[in-house]
């Protein structure tokens, strides 16, 4: 399944060009005998029908060792059911398994079943954060074949972009390496010092041989995150906000002559900033860097970045500190970081879990989420995407209370439900039983009335109600699961 119009894509196949000769050829072969091969079985999920699987796939990725294990993509083992191995000198695949995974940066950590085939293997050392124009070295297996590739280019911009695999803007390192599918997974060097500078991650179909690396920053943060036994994942501050260019609305917000900051427009319920910030409060600085008016804050000498940078090399329940301007009085605020919440329909796609769903009477009561939004061919701003869940696109949790949009999917036609097949599909469900529900585990909760009701009474979008008789319910069950092959 794909996003319509979708500019960035993930990486899981290469093409097989020359070594460079920016390295010495015995120090690029030193590095390339850690790089490894994975062969990836996996299954998804299939939304329309949430209780079954669409039939397997295989795929291929690149990967390499370092202290913890072999570090590779987070979207190339997302879903899998099998892996193997294909090191370098050794005449058989070895199988594998997921050691720890972080979708949100598009990192995976697997280790070898049998630790004994990485006898011997060199663990490659990372680097820092490179600079602009500096000179790297992409290295991954081809398609189709078993020969190691080498592809080289420079970096061309380090900034706050989406993550293709997650949706979710984090640091990311733009180069001219030619990043074809096949890197994904595999390291970026440094020319000159021969040091990891990365994870190759994806490309760019909008422009000519662009290509994407999980830096150095973002690799160390999920390594310490897998370190502790349980990922937590990366943080935000769990705000919109609204840049202040304007000279008439930063006077209106009280803001003195010299200074700059964003205008808090909005704050998901349970985001870091939740009970912290107010709507029309003005982020003055985080961490210490100014933040200016077009939302950037100084990067280097003579560059900018997006204000979140900070947040990169932090992890849940480290505290940021920040200086606002409230009603034209300055503050200092310690924002303790949670974990990444923002939209009603997730940002990112539920991996390596089961979609989460309630059958009754017939209805399937679904946690709309990105995969099931791609089953109409596109996403929430998709024009083929229903207008009853695009209205819910970009909505932050908490809006109306909720915690996540709930809709009914479909309708399993059974005489209890006779006639609502057409009527109430893709509708969000406002009430079950009187009772508001604001996430799927309400429907669960409300859908057995006491013992003197008839009827069980849904209320969903539009005014529009579902009347199903509860016996009848309770009656049909056993035939409708079975009639679907529902386990």
């Amino acid at each position: 399944m794909k996003m319509a119009r979708r500019l960035l894509f993930c990486l899981s196949l290469t093409l097989t060009l020359l070594a460079p000769a920016g390295l010495r050829a015995a120090d690029l072969t030193r590095q390339s005998n850690s790089v490894v091969k994975i062969y990836i079985t996996s299954q998804y999920w299939n939304l329309t029908q949430p209780w079954t699987k669409l039939a397997t796939k295989s795929s291929t990725c690149s990967g390499f060792f370092i202290r913890e294990g072999i570090l590779t993509n987070g979207h190339c083992v997302a879903n899998s059911t099998y892996l193997e191995v294909e090191i370098p000198g050794k005449p058989d695949k070895v199988e594998a398994e997921v050691l720890a995974v972080n979708h949100q940066v598009d990192l995976a950590l697997i280790r070898l079943k049998d630790p004994s085939a990485a006898k011997g293997a060199k663990q490659i050392a990372f680097g820092d954060l490179p600079e602009h124009r500096q000179k790297v070295v992409t290295v991954g297996y081809p398609a189709g074949g078993r020969q190691i590739s080498y592809t080289e280019g420079v970096v061309s911009r380090i900034d706050i972009l989406p993550y293709a695999h997650s949706r979710l803007p984090n640091l990311l390192v733009q180069t001219d390496a030619a990043l074809n599918p096949g890197n994904s997974g595999g390291p970026v060097f440094s020319d000159s010092t021969g040091e990891c500078l990365g994870v190759a991650t994806q490309g760019n179909r909008s422009g000519e041989g662009l290509g994407y690396f999980v830096p150095t920053i973002v690799v160390q943060q999920f390594l310490k995150d897998a370190a502790g036994g349980k990922i937590e994942g990366i943080t935000n501050l769990g705000f919109t906000f609204q840049t202040l260019e304007n000279d008439a609305q930063r006077a209106s917000l009280k803001m003195q002559s010299g200074q700059s900051g964003i205008r808090v427009r909005e704050i998901a319920m349970g985001s870091s900033a939740d009970g912290v910030l107010q709507v029309d409060d003005v982020i003055l600085s985080v961490d210490g860097k100014t933040v200016f008016n077009d939302s950037r804050i100084n990067f280097r000498k003579d560059s900018t970045i997006g204000f979140s940078y900070v947040l990169s090399s932090k992890a849940v329940g480290d505290t940021l500190k920040a200086e606002i301007l409230r009603a034209g009085e300055k503050r200092i605020l310690d924002i303790k970081l949670k974990p990444y919440v923002t939209t009603l329909i997730p940002d990112m796609p539920r991996y390596d879990l089961p979609p989460r769903y309630v059958v009754a009477g017939g209805l399937v009561f679904l946690a709309v989420e990105p995969v099931y939004l791609w089953t109409f061919g596109g996403g929430e701003d998709d024009e083929r995407t229903p207008v009853s869940l695009r209205n819910y696109a970009n909505r932050l949790v908490g809006d109306e209370g909720l915690q996540e949009l709930v809709v009914i999917s479909q309708v399993l036609n059974a005489p209890v439900n006779r006639g609502y097949e057409r009527q109430v599909k893709n509708l969000r469900v406002m009430e079950v039983n009187g009772q508001k529900i604001t996430n799927l585990e309400d429907v669960s909760r409300y859908l057995n009335p006491p013992d003197d009701r008839t009827y069980v009474e849904i209320l969903l979008e539009n005014n529009t109600t579902v009347i199903l008789d509860h016996k009848q319910m309770d009656e049909q069950e056993p035939g409708i699961r079975e009639r679907y092959n529902i386990r």
